[in-house]
C-alpha cells in the first residue's frame, strides 16, 4: 500500500488489516520518528479524503459498490474457468 487510495480501496474488497509496506521505513530515514508519523499522517490523510470523496463517513461503509472493476478483471481462487 502506498497511498490512503490504496487502503480504501483493499477495506472496500473485504480486507480487515492492510501492511504499509516500506513507506513507514522512508520515513525513518528521512526523519526518524518524525519522519514515521509524518508517513502516517499522509497515509490517514489519503485514506480520509478516499472515503469522503465516495460519500461515506466511515471505513465500515466501504463496499464493492464503491469501486469500478472492469469485466473480466476479477480473479477467483479454486474457481475451474478453464
Amino acid at each position: 500500500m502506498r497511498r490512503g487510495g490504496d487502503v480504501a480501496k483493499a477495506l472496500a474488497l473485504g480486507a480487515r488489516a492492510v501492511l504499509i509496506g516500506r513507506a513507514y521505513l522512508w520515513g525513518l530515514a528521512a526523519n526518524g520518528q518524525a519522519g514515521v508519523e509524518n508517513v502516517l499522517d499522509i497515509m490517514r490523510g489519503g485514506l480520509d479524503s478516499a472515503v469522503l470523496g465516495l460519500g461515506h463517513t466511515s471505513v465500515h461503509e466501504l463496499s464493492r459498490a464503491d469501486l469500478v472493476i472492469p469485466p473480466g478483471f476479477e480473479l477467483t481462487l479454486g474457481g475451474g474457468d478453464d
